[in-house]
């Protein structure tokens, strides 16, 4: 008895080590995708967005191992400890920090404010001025916005009333194309309560809506410079959107024929392997200019990717993640997939950072960040 009781147990435990080394495959090829341009082989970046799911079966493994007395707990876990930087951009324990008042301090903030609801996706028009009484109660010295929009006709005045909320009082405006009309703008915004000394942009090659755009600040005696960028969004429709709610809330597909379902999958595959692709040669372009800076440097932007993707892990190169040193939990930033931080500020070893903060306010399908910053002694 006790002996059949020894093998089952032995056969368990074979085929937990053969799941367990399919997960440590898995986690190996999220950390290709994150060094291995989409361009190359796109199919990488969709392992390296599965990174926290992988996360979670790599850890229980570990409890599964070490109530099991076996080595195999220390194979996990040397894997894991392989790219901790994976771990600390995905997750962190840090205590909740409330932002500095320490007058030394940059309040930095970053919103896709999606248009500030000027087509009235929220259907309620009251959200644009929900915005507005937000920043008001923020008050950030350096406001970097994407999906900005302005109306001259005085139907939608955004900066003016910017400027009315806000201590700030310069602003550095890009449209992502060229203007149809002097009426509107569609574009990028980044707001300042310091003095704006140069600007300029990166345009990316074909593509609508997206764009990086650079401010330089005087800070008393010096200088920095602040990237602003969107970076390739999917653009998927309301039909993939419908299809991704119900994977993600394991919600029912029955009235859909099989046809129409991967009609969806492929159409969003396809989207999203051109994403990737696009996003990639962005990050690659940003990133050069960055190095290039004869000034500090501070990135903020939506991303519209995760922190194992080869666009962030481009971007993060010399700099420092405010969510990695004072974020914690997931710090979740997109409203309709939970766990995807892909909006995020970035600073050099110019600054350190005091708090991050994830504003939860449902304004945008994006939620507002916030981090402190203050001159390195």
């Amino acid at each position: 008895m006790i002996e059949s009781r020894f093998k089952k147990r032995e056969l368990v435990d074979r085929f937990m080590l053969f799941l367990n080394a399919l997960s440590l495959v898995a986690l190996v090829l999220t950390y290709v995708g994150g060094s291995v341009s989409p361009k190359t082989f796109w199919p990488l970046s969709f392992v390296a967005m599965g990174y926290p799911i992988i996360l979670a079966i790599t850890a229980f493994f570990i409890v599964y191992w070490l109530f099991r007395r076996k080595w195999f707990v220390f194979l996990n876990i040397a894997f894991l400890v392989l790219r901790w930087d994976y771990v600390a951009a995905t997750v962190q324990f840090n205590s909740e920090q409330q932002a500095s008042t320490d007058s030394a301090n940059i309040k930095v903030m970053t919103y896709n404010v999606r248009l500030f609801d000027y087509y009235n996706w929220s259907q309620n028009k009251n959200t644009r001025h929900w915005i507005y009484d937000f920043l008001f109660n923020q008050q950030p010295n350096i406001l970097c916005f994407q999906e900005f929009y302005h109306d001259n006709t005085g139907y939608f005045p955004t900066i003016d009333t910017l400027l009315e909320v806000n201590a700030i009082r310069h602003m550095h405006v890009e449209n992502y194309t060229k203007k149809l009309n002097n009426k509107q703008m569609w574009g990028m915004a980044t707001l300042s309560s310091y003095p704006i000394v140069g600007k300029g942009k990166i345009e990316f090659e074909s593509t609508f809506g997206n764009l990086c755009i650079f401010t330089e600040l005087k800070l008393n005696e010096d200088t920095i410079r602040v990237y602003n960028l969107h970076l390739q969004s999917v653009r998927i429709g309301e039909d993939q959107y419908r299809f991704l709610d119900q994977i993600m809330l394991n919600k029912s597909m029955s009235g859909i024929s099989s046809k129409e379902l991967f009609s969806d999958l492929k159409l969003l595959i396809y989207r999203m392997a051109h994403a990737f692709i696009e996003r990639g040669k962005q990050a690659d372009l940003i990133a050069n200019h960055m190095k290039n800076s004869p000034y500090p440097v501070i990135l903020c932007g939506d991303f519209n990717d995760v922190p194992t993707s080869y666009s962030y892990q481009t971007l993060v190169q010399g700099m420092n993640d405010s969510f990695a040193t004072s974020g914690s939990g997931f710090s979740s930033t997109y409203v309709r997939l939970p766990f995807f931080r892909i909006d995020n500020i970035f600073y050099s070893d110019y600054f350190e950072a005091n708090s991050h903060t994830v504003h939860q306010y449902e304004l945008s399908d994006h939620f507002a960040v916030s981090t402190t910053l203050k001159k390195v002694d």
